[in-house]
């Protein structure tokens, strides 16, 4: 069973996550060999268990809260993939680290998988993902993590990966319908109050790529490609659309802090191939530039948890066939830009809920596919581990339950 990526979703689906999806759908359009700008920190390459020591408890330290939960590939044919979680607390605890658990899901997994999208409570979780062989029509499912039951909301062709409001009281997910059209709907958890909310977007806009939720309002682009553009909110309560500020960067992810006082982006000039890393106040006003790369490509790109620091990934050398990922952490403010982490190929990136680590999926190291764990305070890089974790399969697509 084989991990299918579209390069063509990474506009229309990949890069309207919050929390991306596997780097196999990273941005290919600069064309340049890369570097980047300024003094880069030495950092760790990945390697695995081999040259990495088991870590050992610190006494006095802090547990981590919360669980990992991931998918497991095997890496021969004939298996199949695998919900799974680990307990956070195997990260500062691995003496008392309970055992890996498989997840029951009532479907298979057969084509791309998206990672669970979390509640802020964390009593649920939201998943696309469709019960037939073929792939359509696809459910939005509602995982209860207590209850380790599944519930199915909605039905449409097909939906985009899900994100909750920051008040746990809506899910916002895009459909299409397989022939161009696409819409955006609302609805609560228990699966009551289903809304478009997309009908007041302008007609000549669309397609709309959905960048998440900002405060009370759902962020919406245009996904055409090289036209000048608006950044709309638009209004879960009642779907009124408005401008959030002109920009003619509609191919630029924006993401909101979560104390929605910024949003970062990286604005690229294909002229002069440089990427700008970017930090503004939601009107658009006060832009500044807080890291610069020549060529390449910036992907993915996440807020720590109290919007202080800003990590993301760097992909050099995309046109050698032989890319270089390289993730940096930097203060929202500018400053120090440290590099804390370099690989192949760089998924996802998540704070832990006390944002002192930062886990990384590294997609297609020598040794397949994993998780690495960057702890903030000393850059020790270590994998995760856990009592029935095994590097015989590929781990992919994780989400950190708070």
């Amino acid at each position: 069973m084989k991990r299918i990526f579209i390069l063509a979703l990474l506009f229309l689906t990949a890069c309207s996550s919050p929390q991306p999806t596997p780097a196999s759908l990273f941005d290919l359009s600069p064309e340049s060999p890369t570097q980047a700008l300024g003094t880069t920190p030495e950092a760790l390459n990945p390697t695995l268990q081999a040259v990495m020591p088991p870590p050992t408890s610190v006494p006095g330290s802090t547990v981590e809260t919360g669980e990992l939960y991931f998918f497991l590939q095997p890496r021969q044919p004939g298996g199949v993939i695998e919900l799974v979680k680990v307990s956070a607390a195997c990260i500062t605890d691995p003496i008392n680290c309970p055992s890996l658990e498989r997840i029951s899901v009532p479907f298979a997994f057969n084509y791309t998988i998206n990672a669970l999208a979390w509640s802020p409570d964390g009593k649920y979780a939201a998943f696309s993902y469709s019960a037939n062989p073929n792939g359509t029509p696809t459910q939005l499912w509602l995982f209860d993590a207590n209850a380790k039951t599944w519930k199915a909301l909605a039905e449409f062709p097909y939906i985009d990966p899900p994100f909750w409001s920051p008040d746990g009281a809506w899910i916002a997910f895009r459909t299409q319908n397989g022939v161009g059209g696409e819409e955006v709907f609302i609805i609560r958890p228990d699966g009551g109050e289903l809304k478009n909310i997309a009908a007041d977007l302008p007609v000549e806009g669309r397609p709309y790529i959905m960048d998440g939720w900002y405060t009370e309002n759902v962020i919406m682009r245009s996904a055409l490609p090289g036209a000048a553009g608006n950044i709309y909110l638009v209004r879960a309560a009642n779907g009124q659309s408005r401008p959030m500020f002109e920009t003619l960067l509609t191919k630029a992810q924006f993401i909101a802090s979560p104390d929605a006082g910024f949003f970062a982006y990286d604005e690229y000039d294909y002229t002069s191939q440089n990427h700008f890393l970017k930090v503004m106040e939601p009107d658009g006003a006060n832009a500044v530039t807080i890291a610069q790369f020549v060529g390449g490509s910036i992907y993915p790109m996440l807020w720590s948890p109290d919007s202080r620091l800003i990590a993301f990934n760097y992909y050099g050398n995309i046109t050698s066939g032989n890319p270089a990922a390289e993730v940096f952490i930097i203060p929202r403010t500018g400053g120090e830009l440290k590099s804390v982490y370099k690989g192949s190929t760089v998924g996802r990136l998540l704070f832990s809920p006390n944002g002192k680590y930062l886990l990384i999926e590294e997609t297609t190291s020598a040794s397949g596919g994993h998780l690495f764990l960057v702890d903030l305070a000393t850059s020790v890089v270590s994998i995760l581990q856990a009592p029935g974790l095994s590097t015989d399969f590929d781990w992919y697509a994780p989400s950190w339950r708070p």
